[in-house]
């Protein structure tokens, strides 16, 4: 019973932090298109409105200067970078889904654990108290057929048993 509570309660745990982690990781993304998007529109800019030399510093030797590429060169690298990004992403969610549902097993048993106890206990008073009942029933059950099959039966006998029989009752009463 708590196996199946567990991992339904892992589940839900899992739920809302993939919920959260995606929603995130698509405001990450879309936050980042946008801007390459801005990107592609100063480029396009650049090339309408053509600047003079010397004006926009040029990077380091080796090192990739945006505004020297063609603009068919600046869109296949805006669009590798949102791939990338959105590689990137997919692998960080992944990870967080794995590390999410250790971690969400993990805590499910930690939640369990003070109800599972809980239940045996009462399961425990359960059996105790059937125990502690059946008793004195079998007692008294056992005392009234020894005593009807007996053939010498008579009124001094029943009253010994109804005397053992009332104190069986009292001690039920007490229970």
């Amino acid at each position: 019973m708590f196996h199946s509570a567990r991992l339904k309660l892992t589940a839900w745990y899992l739920l809302i932090i993939m919920a959260i982690s995606i929603s995130f990781s698509a405001f990450i993304y879309f936050g980042a298109t946008r801007e390459y998007d801005r990107i592609i529109r100063i480029e396009q800019y650049r090339v309408r409105h053509p600047v003079q030399p010397g004006i926009i510093p040029q990077g380091a030797p080796g090192q990739l200067d945006l505004f020297s590429l063609s603009p068919q060169q600046d869109n296949e690298l805006i669009e590798w970078a949102k791939l990338r990004v959105l590689e990137a992403l997919f692998g960080i969610n992944v990870i967080i889904l794995f590390l999410s549902a250790l971690a969400g097993y993990f805590l499910a048993g930690r939640t369990l654990r003070p109800i599972k106890n809980m239940v045996d206990e009462q399961n425990r008073f359960i059996t105790d108290a059937s125990h502690e009942l059946n008793t004195p029933l079998t007692s008294l059950k056992t005392s009234i057929e020894v005593n009807l099959r007996d053939k010498n039966f008579n009124v001094e006998k029943a009253k010994g048993v109804l005397k053992s029989n009332l104190e069986d009752v009292n001690n039920l009463q007490f229970l």
